[in-house]
């Protein structure tokens, strides 16, 4: 019959033995439409562990983490492989994987928290919630709302801010107001993802809540939705529980590399460690609007402002990330859609681990997969798979098998460039210095980026730059370059000599640190 849809209130569960009718809607007092489950949650379960079960066997990767949450509820929660391949630690219920950026959907929903409680507003003028800060004299920042900042479109490019809080903690959460004034216009009105947005919006918590943004998500946001294990810092915590980062040599096997992260580089756009368990119950409670475990323990509204489109992505090869649509951002959360379903969700990745969380709210089905290492698209063929599952697509089975060959076909591939780069970084190593390796040690400092030394030790040559170490290598001799490896990435340092003796200066990024 034409007219509104009629809603039936429940107050009591289900006698045993009762079966919903399939088209059956019942809406709590929370204001949550339940929808009974159609589908096999056991078959769904069973199917993604066989995936997440082969694609360890075949060394996709040496840890994976998946979480499937349905209708309120984890229906699959299993760790597989080594949590430290190098160490023999398996990975557990007990594993703390690091999420990266998928920690903008924690600081953004505690954004979103304090504009539900009148703390303040995500449209209000950046200069008012921050009215202490240094600006760039280009920035315009009287232009410029918290939700520039939340939804990328800032148009700022601060990398003094973004390389101490994500990298080297060489300049304290304290100071990191002062370094907004050197966060300059880029050169487009686009939506440009980066982690400034979040570092700043922290600043706004920081002013509004004098226990700091991390205790305030630990005390609003985490503890509400049961998430006991999930942390915005590694001291105190057994350290043979966190997934480490895994390099693929070409010997075809995965080695175990440094966790760089501190407690000073463990920051709001990314910086959390999480037990599984933990993700799958964020999936949950933001997917049912604020409930969890039958109870409401956040508002609706401040669920709906967190998932609200702020932004729009306009360049186009930003639209599509693997599978997925991606239409633009809210408040911690890309928004967009998987094969027409709306999707939330949040991705990240910090050297060579991987973080996807996702959820299609609509269907109340929820996806975790955490990697350690590998090609990072098997998290997405995962996910896919589980929501391809419960839709009922009767290709889900040729589909994932068709994404699982062409990632193998594209992974033979990266082996194949990773041992040919491995030659030629070993090529460069024989290149001739005219002058020696001592010449290029010692303490090299730039105000706002703080201080890299570079040290010789038995004829080899390392870095440390605050919470980053490592070995150094040659680049191009004869420009004297060197390459240093930062969190799974080579970076090149041109050193600067005026003749003879140590050289004066180094210039990392167009950025110049003198020696001390």
């Amino acid at each position: 019959a034409a007219g509104p849809p009629v809603h039936h209130f429940c107050l009591m569960t289900t006698p045993p033995g009762i079966l919903w009718p399939a088209a059956a809607a019942v809406v709590l007092l929370s204001g949550l439409v339940i929808t009974p489950p159609q589908t096999d949650t056991a078959a769904i379960a069973r199917a993604v562990d066989s995936l997440a079960r082969a694609a360890v066997a075949e060394g996709f990767a040496p840890a994976l983490g998946v979480a499937i949450t349905m209708q309120g509820r984890t229906i699959h929660s299993k760790s597989y492989g080594a949590a430290d391949v190098t160490a023999g630690i398996p990975a557990d219920d007990r594993t703390l994987w690091y999420v990266a950026s998928t920690s903008k959907s924690f600081t953004g929903f505690g954004v979103a928290l304090l504009a539900e409680r009148g703390a303040l507003r995500i449209d209000g003028p950046i200069t008012t919630l921050l009215p202490n800060a240094r600006w760039h004299p280009d920035a315009h920042p009287e232009s410029l709302t918290l939700a520039h900042f939340l939804s990328h479109t800032h148009r700022l490019n601060d990398n003094a801010v973004v390389m101490s809080a994500a990298f080297t903690g060489a300049i304290p959460e304290s100071h990191w107001p002062e370094l907004i004034a050197l966060a300059g216009p880029q050169p487009t009105d686009d939506l440009i993802y980066s982690n400034f947005g979040y570092n700043v919006a922290a600043m706004v918590i920081d002013r509004l809540r004098p226990e700091g943004w991390k205790r305030f998500l630990e005390r609003d946001v985490f503890r509400p939705a049961g998430m006991r294990e999930t942390y915005a810092r590694v001291s105190g915590l057994d350290g043979r529980r966190i997934a480490r980062p895994h390099s693929f040599g070409a010997d075809g096997k995965y080695s175990t590399q440094p966790f760089f992260k501190t407690d000073a580089t463990m920051n709001s756009a990314g910086g959390h460690l999480a037990t599984l368990g933990d993700l799958a119950r964020w999936t949950i409670v933001q997917m049912d609007s604020g409930v969890i475990d039958g109870k409401r323990v956040f508002p609706r509204a401040a669920v709906a402002t967190s998932h609200r489109l702020i932004a729009r992505q306009t360049r186009e090869q930003a639209k599509r990330f693997a599978f997925f649509e991606r239409e633009g951002w809210g408040a911690g959360w890309d928004i967009g859609t998987y094969e027409g379903e709306r999707m939330v969700s949040r991705f990240g990745s910090y050297s060579t681990t991987r973080s996807h969380l996702s959820f299609l709210p609509q269907r109340r089905i929820g996806a975790v997969v955490m990697s350690s290492g590998g090609p990072s698209v098997l998290t997405d063929i995962i996910a896919a798979f589980a929501y391809d599952l419960e839709a009922g697509r009767p290709d889900a089975r040729a589909r994932m098998a068709e994404r699982m060959a062409e990632l193998r076909r594209q992974w033979a591939g990266a082996k194949q460039r990773a041992a040919a780069q491995d030659s030629v970084r070993a090529a460069r190593q024989r290149q001739p210095l005219d002058r020696p390796l001592t010449d290029f040690a010692g303490t090299y400092e730039e105000p706002s980026y703080g201080r890299i030394e570079v040290s010789v030790d038995d004829g080899r040559i390392a870095f440390r730059w605050g919470a980053l170490y490592g070995p150094v290598e040659i680049f191009d001799a004869a420009k004297h370059q060197l390459r240093f490896e930062i969190a799974g990435s080579g970076n090149i340092a041109t050193f600067t000599f005026a003749g003879p003796g140590p050289a004066q200066a180094l210039e990392w990024q167009g950025v110049r640190f003198e020696r001390r």
